[in-house]
């Protein structure tokens, strides 16, 4: 399922640790929604680095990943 909503990059981090003798690594951005004025955490996928630049306004569509306990939104694309 995709969703979408209009607001802002706020900043982006990555880095990767060791759980368990596995490394994870991770691709993280913060996101303002303008409408419902709260912060949106959403995954970047791996090798997907098209954000838009910070504090623009755009619409923002991302893919809900949904599981038996959690959701997980994933960065699709952004529009001006």
């Amino acid at each position: 399922m995709i969703t979408s909503m209009h607001g802002f990059l706020l900043d982006e981090n990555s880095g990767s640790f060791v759980d368990n003798g596995r490394k994870i690594e991770f691709h993280n951005a913060r996101f303002y929604d303008v409408e419902s004025q709260k912060l949106v955490k959403v995954t970047i996928p791996e090798g997907h680095n098209a954000l838009p630049e910070p504090q623009v306004n755009c619409v923002i569509f991302m893919i809900v990943n949904a599981g038996e306990k959690y959701c997980k939104l994933v960065y699709d694309h952004y529009e001006l």
